[in-house]
């Protein structure tokens, strides 16, 4: 019945609106008569008619012995309802007061399996600076997502004018890897580092806007972003530090060929000394 929903929507109970519009089209009426339009039993009638006569829309009146019920006007309704919201409005300042403003649970957004991972890097596309930076174990990444939908990628990226910086994880490089030769980094759009050896991070991680991303190995295949302005402000402190602490391709090169030179000198003194 229609106005049964409304009148539950307006707060009364589901047998309340029954026995409320049984005596709306009674009239004055018995106790008998009620339970009969209304389909429920005597007792609960009466439980009923006793919270409808609180909230005033039911009044008992009595016609020689005969005790009858009667529905108030429709327009009490529209008065218990304003004088709800009034009473609203007085305690409003006394809720907010007590209320726990500073409490915002993250949201927190689950991915599973490959096409669950490429989502995650399709949804960083579209942070609003149109950059993001990443953690980048690219064995891990390529095993997640695939080499060819990962160059795929980062050319719909550049063709976006998107941004990253990328600390690639030393111990977990893909020598292969198309875009690993310095050549394409700033052509991609890309500032790439790589991170200090011994330096094991399996998982990559994005961070753009206020969001965070963690993806997993391909061995337990699932990713999540979390959505946290206090958990995007930790992690960037984070990634300041692992990049001051990374080192350029040409540093990387020069400390090999370095390196390199103090062989040959070592090896220069051992034949003029005979050592």
């Amino acid at each position: 019945m229609g106005l049964e929903n409304d009148l539950k929507l307006i707060g009364l109970e589901e047998k309340e609106a029954k026995v409320y519009l049984s005596a709306l089209e009674l009239g004055p009426t018995n106790i008998q008569n009620l339970t009969e339009k209304s389909n429920i039993k005597r007792s609960t009638v009466y439980e009923m008619l006793k919270s409808l006569e609180e909230k005033g829309l039911i009044s008992e009146t009595s016609k020689g012995k005969r005790r009858l019920f009667v529905a108030a006007e429709p327009e009490t309704l529209k008065k218990s309802i304003k004088e709800k919201e009034q009473l609203l409005n007085q305690i409003l300042p006394e809720l907010r007061s007590i209320t726990n403003v500073g409490f915002v649970k993250p949201k927190i957004t689950y991915y599973e399996g490959r096409e669950g991972l490429r989502k995650v890097y399709m949804t960083a596309l579209e942070a609003r600076g149109k950059k993001a930076d990443w953690v980048s174990p690219m064995q891990s990444v390529i095993d997640n997502v695939g080499e060819d939908w990962m160059n795929e990628y980062i050319e719909t990226k550049k063709r976006m004018g998107y941004w990253i910086r990328s600390i690639h994880i030393s111990s977990r490089q893909y020598p292969t890897y198309k875009y690993i030769d310095p050549k394409t980094f700033e052509e991609t759009l890309r500032k790439v580092r790589f991170s200090p050896q011994g330096l094991d991070i399996p998982s990559p991680i994005g961070i753009w806007d206020d969001k965070v991303a963690i993806l997993s190995t391909k061995k337990e295949g699932y990713g999540f972003i979390i959505e946290s302005k206090d958990y995007v402000q930790t992690m960037k402190v984070f990634y300041e530090l692992l990049w001051s602490a990374s080192k350029t391709w040409e540093q990387m090169n020069f400390e090999k060929n370095n390196s390199e030179e103090k062989e040959d000198e070592k090896e220069d003194d051992y034949w003029s000394t005979g050592k």
